[in-house]
């Protein structure tokens, strides 16, 4: 299946009396609280924001910009300052004169 597929699913979703009872669950969650603070964690694929919630509750979010490779277009002179920490050894040695 493709994106098309995956967008007609999601509306779908979003449509139905199920999906809408959903999605008022989170608002329910969300709406009034304060955030107390906020986490970032390695999910792998992506970086995850956590917020926790005033209630003690907490909510996990997904950003596209926290993609790895969004992360990879946009900070690639950082990350590849950090990789030359870790593998030191690996870092192209400069042409002498």
């Amino acid at each position: 299946m493709g994106d098309i597929s995956n967008m007609n699913d999601i509306d779908r979703f979003l449509r139905s009396r199920k999906g809408k009872a959903h999605l008022k669950k989170i608002v329910a969650m969300l709406k009034g609280r304060t955030i107390t603070e906020v986490d970032f964690s390695n999910e792998v694929h992506c970086v995850a924001t956590t917020l926790h919630l005033d209630d003690g509750e907490s909510f996990v979010l997904f950003q596209p910009s926290l993609d790895v490779d969004a992360l990879r277009d946009e900070f690639a002179e950082a990350i590849e300052k950090e990789y030359y920490k870790d593998y030191p050894e690996r870092r192209p040695k400069e042409k002498q004169p």
